[in-house]
């Protein structure tokens, strides 16, 4: 009779995240990449990247965070009881009326966002010419019903989650990026000036498709759904009591987005909102890829320590996660500041994507590029708090964070648009970043100094050094190897990257060794 190992078990868990997250943030980075090629930074381009954007950034704004963070806790508070058959029927009914309340909202936001698109839209993107608005109110009114099949499929994933199924959960944005990119490969060039409708189409296609994904493995577990809503279940209450905190702790990012958008808008420079929609995709996906696995495997074993009471076990796995995050960011922010047009031209110089598109593109990845290590401690620092049951400090760095977002990129626009262009949205949005961070930090010195002692510091300050001195290694190579000009050459940017990160990345490492940094 075989045994398993739990551990074991654990770790092939996490690394299946791991791989699912990666090939979920490659598909979308091709998705990008489709999408560069075939309508570059154009009118049509700019309506889409305006309308896609608002539904999205509404769910996250109302629905997201809450979902998950107010639903998995209260349907894992029945594991506790003594009769699992009955606790596991409770926790079911909940979910059915929490999926079921989760519908009947995001279906009013639904319709409510079709009927209202055009002053939505001009409230987000006044700034448009009138044939760009008239596109991108017709496309905003064919993707709002996402946010239906969105808050459904979040739903699913918190039942599926704590169910313990993990894997299929982390792969449903793969699914839906890879459907976008056959409508790209085969559906898009045949139906000529109406494949930006049909882009829509594909969009709301491939949302409904993560719903449908994450049904067949609880049809396969017979879960018992049944159409029940009942706004007087205490767990329902309880959950609506969670949510305030943790919707307004997440505001940052979707503002950050809208704001990125309004102001974009406003700028002279041509397709500064698909500028801003290509260069914060790239920067998303690096730092997404580089931070979210450290928190997804952090974050449980915080808040089983914290209810332990295992303070010395808290402080040490905090700070492993924060130093172990900051590790991988820090250097690769360096290489997107050296090699930021090389790194945007191979991925999206091609097709209608244009050289002007290209320099644009990079140079707003170059200021987002300056709020990577904040974004990186944002979401471990949230967690941090939040394991400790600290949501009002979360919330207060997120609206910090995203009141100075909204006022520096309104006084960068106006006062320094003709010189910085689209840099204007990414300076703010890397502003506001660091604010939540620094928040977030002082906070956490406050209330769990043992995470931030002296050792902390010290081997933060070797990151910071070996990571600076990698970004000389790499300007002085760049230096050497770059000629100035743009090419369209994937060849040539990506050997062109290599030989610039490759040596940096070898002096990083051997730095971590011989300076004997310390995670723990």
């Amino acid at each position: 009779m075989s045994r398993t190992n739990p551990k074991k078990n654990a770790v092939l868990t996490v690394l299946s995240m791991v791989a699912a997250m990666i090939l979920s943030k490659g598909l979308g980075l091709i998705r990008s990449t489709c999408m560069a090629s075939a309508y570059g930074t154009g009118w049509q381009a700019n309506a889409f990247s305006a309308a896609s954007r608002i539904p999205l950034s509404f769910f996250d704004l109302l629905f997201s965070a809450a979902i998950l963070g107010c639903f998995i806790p209260v349907y894992n508070s029945f594991a506790d009881r003594e009769d699992k058959d009955a606790a596991e029927r409770e926790a079911d009914t909940f979910a059915c009326i929490f999926l079921n309340f989760v519908l009947l909202l995001t279906g009013l936001l639904a319709i409510l966002g079709m009927v209202f698109a055009r002053p939505i839209l001009s409230l987000i993107a006044a700034g448009m010419d009138a044939q760009t608005t008239e596109l991108a109110v017709t496309l905003l009114r064919i993707l709002f019903p996402m946010i239906l099949f969105t808050g459904a499929a979040y739903t699913l994933v918190g039942i599926l989650q704590s169910k313990e199924q993990f894997f299929l959960p982390s792969m449903i944005s793969a699914i839906s990026n890879a459907g976008v990119i056959l409508y790209f490969l085969f559906i898009n060039d045949p139906l000529g000036d109406r494949g930006i409708y049909g882009l829509a189409v594909a969009y709301l296609i491939a949302w409904a498709l993560q719903f449908f994904t994450l049904l067949v493995p609880l049809i396969r577990m017979r879960f018992p759904y049944r159409a029940v809503l009942d706004l007087r279940n205490p767990a329902l209450k309880k959950a609506l009591r969670m949510t305030p905190p943790i919707m307004l702790g997440s505001w940052l990012a979707p503002i950050g987005m809208l704001t990125g958008t309004h102001f974009a808008a406003e700028l002279t420079v041509p397709g500064a909102i698909t500028v801003f929609e290509y260069a914060i995709n790239i920067n998303n996906i690096l730092t997404g890829i580089l931070t979210y696995g450290i928190c997804n495997f952090t974050f449980p074993r915080l808040s089983r320590q914290n209810v332990t009471g295992e303070r010395d076990a808290f402080a040490s796995t905090a700070r492993a996660g924060i130093l172990s995050a900051l590790a991988i960011v820090l250097p690769v922010m360096a290489a997107v500041l050296i090699l930021s047009r090389e790194g945007t031209a191979l991925l999206y110089f091609r097709g209608e994507f244009t050289v002007w598109d290209t320099l644009r593109t990079a140079q707003t990845l170059l200021y987002l590029a300056i709020g990577m290590p904040a974004f990186c401690l944002t979401e471990i620092l949230s967690r941090i708090m939040y394991a400790r049951m600290s949501t009002k400090i979360p919330m207060t760095a997120s609206l910090a964070g995203a009141a100075v977002n909204v006022i520096t990129t309104a006084i960068l626009v106006r006062c320094c648009s003709e010189s910085l262009g689209v840099g204007c949205v990414a300076i703010g949005n890397a502003l506001g970043l660091w604010v939540c961070a620094l928040v977030l930090f002082f906070a956490l010195l406050h209330s769990c100094p043992a995470v931030c002692g002296k050792s902390f510091f010290i081997n933060l300050g070797k990151l910071v050094l070996l990571s600076a001195a990698a970004l000389g290694l790499m300007r002085l190579i760049y230096l050497l190897l770059a000629d100035g000009t743009v090419t369209p050459s994937f060849i040539t940017n990506l050997l062109l990257c290599c030989a610039v990160f490759a040596p940096a990345a070898l002096l990083y490492l051997l730095g971590l060794k011989l300076l004997r940094v310390r995670f723990q």
